[in-house]
């Protein structure tokens, strides 16, 4: 059966692209707001280079049909309205439903085989089973979006699903897996985590109430569980120009969170963040703690520069003695009509987690820089280039070995080569080549890939995503 679904996504994929009068989500001049959320209130939009992690459309629709620009929108003056009350008149206005359907294979011709027969691509995530097929995300989001511009008060909210293969990743403690991380309601029989998780199952990454107030020009405020407002790359398929990851999005920073997350925007052009939540990918914190998350994003009038720092700082370990901080940076360049570069810069460090020869415990820490540069072909063709260097030589984030006088090397890099087709603004399909090398050494340990027998490793892959 998943022969036929992948055929057949391949199948409409090659159908000529047919123009209805809508501009492509993927032109090179389409303007988006520095978010990592998808458009809510109108139809979800798929990224293209030029607006890849900033996903959200800089229009605010409804269901009467009208479309105000935010750049120019003020509260009470949009078109044809006489006030605040007029402007969105009722509780049970802006209303969504959306979602996608994300499957894909990755060939890898030396997979490692020892947690199961098809191999692993490991240590990557999420694309992690080889030479397999795989339905990622089965997405499904609903909710009410509030008015970002609105000088009322306004409540909305947002609940997303997701079953695929995705689902293990980003498990919450306390929510899809209990406290010693046995699963809540998925399988707990599978190649997964030696034999005790499935390969398919149900998340839900967010589900969280989000309220504006009407106080300094507007402050939204989400309580409840969202996902992280650090990094570049995202969980959402469609967020994500490759359908690989880098390290710093698979071990640099968390996924999610459970908290309240205040945002305030100083100007039209400067949004800031702060708020506080439960830890890493938690939904209860053992330790009973709680955390800082905060930045800003910044853009340019004419939306060509963008930049967003976060932070996100906390104790991590069951004690809540040890702190582990994350300083993520992303800046996006639109250099010309075709051309985008992105750099993603990561610091972290964590007390009491590197293991010694001495069987105690030091600190650690890691930084990573990913840069990407995109090129716009014609309105349906993408390319793009991404190269990454990773550095957990305290060994504290992808592998946990003993680092003093034992362990030598911990530096992971990749360059991926990949396109975006998307025909339509329903489809894309995303191909990639992706060559990863590691200076990880050990005592019978030759490398950080095929179960520890390789310093390299080479996968082919893509993906076909329908969104709905």
């Amino acid at each position: 059966m998943s022969r036929y679904l992948l055929c057949a996504a391949f199948l409409v994929a090659c159908v000529p692209h047919i123009a209805f009068g809508q501009q492509s989500p993927f032109s090179s001049d389409r303007v988006y707001r520095p978010s990592r959320e998808m458009s809510e209130s109108s139809a979800l939009v798929v990224v293209s280079p030029a607006s890849t992690s900033y996903a959200e459309p800089d229009v605010v629709s409804t269901e009467m049909g009208q479309v105000y620009d935010t750049a120019s929108y003020q509260p009470g003056c949009g078109p044809e309205c006489g006030g605040c009350d007029t402007c969105y008149p009722g509780l049970f206005d802006r209303f969504f439903v959306n979602g996608w359907l994300d499957q894909g294979f990755t060939g890898n011709p030396n997979a490692s085989s020892s947690n199961g027969p098809v191999g692993q691509n490991g240590p990557l995530i999420f694309n992690d089973q080889a030479n397999e097929y795989m339905m990622n995300q089965l997405y499904l989001s609903m909710g009410r979006a509030i008015d970002p511009n609105g000088c009322c008060w306004d409540i909305g909210g947002k609940v997303d699903l997701l079953y695929g293969t995705d689902y293990y990743f980003i498990q919450a403690n306390g929510l899809e897996t209990h406290a010693d991380g046995s699963q809540h309601w998925n399988s707990g029989n599978g190649p997964r985590n030696a034999g005790t998780a499935g390969l398919y199952g149900l998340a839900m990454p967010q589900a969280y109430v989000e309220v504006l107030a009407p106080v300094l020009g507007g402050v939204r405020v989400k309580m409840g569980h969202f996902y992280t407002i650090l990094g570049y790359e995202a969980v959402k398929a469609p967020e994500n120009f490759f359908y690989s990851h880098t390290y710093i999005m698979q071990y640099g920073e968390p996924f999610t969170h459970t908290g309240v997350l205040a945002s305030w925007d100083s100007s039209c052009c400067m949004t800031w963040n702060a708020g506080v939540t439960r830890g890493w990918n938690t939904w209860e914190q053992d330790n009973g703690t709680t955390g800082f998350i905060g930045g800003f994003d910044w853009r340019s009038p004419d939306e060509a520069t963008k930049l967003r720092m976060g932070v996100v700082a906390g104790p991590e370990d069951p004690e809540g003695d040890n702190y582990r901080t994350v300083i993520d940076v992303v800046l996006q360049q639109r250099l010309s009509c075709c051309w985008t570069y992105v750099l993603n810069f990561n610091y972290g460090t964590e007390d009491n987690v590197r293991v010694t020869t001495q069987s105690t415990l030091d600190n650690a820490s890691w930084y990573g820089i990913a840069n990407y540069l995109y090129y716009t072909v014609n309105p349906c063709v993408d390319l793009g280039v991404r190269f990454e260097w990773f550095d957990d030589r305290d060994n504290a984030r992808v592998f946990a070995l003993p680092n003093d006088n034992i362990t030598s090397g911990g530096s992971y890099y990749d360059l991926t080569l990949g396109a975006n087709y998307h025909p339509s603004d329903w489809l894309v399909v995303r191909p990639e080549v992706r060559w990863d090398w590691s200076d990880l050494s050990a005592p019978g340990i030759n490398g950080a890939f095929e179960d520890g027998n390789s310093d390299s490793q080479f996968t082919l892959g893509f993906d076909v995503i329908m969104v709905f």
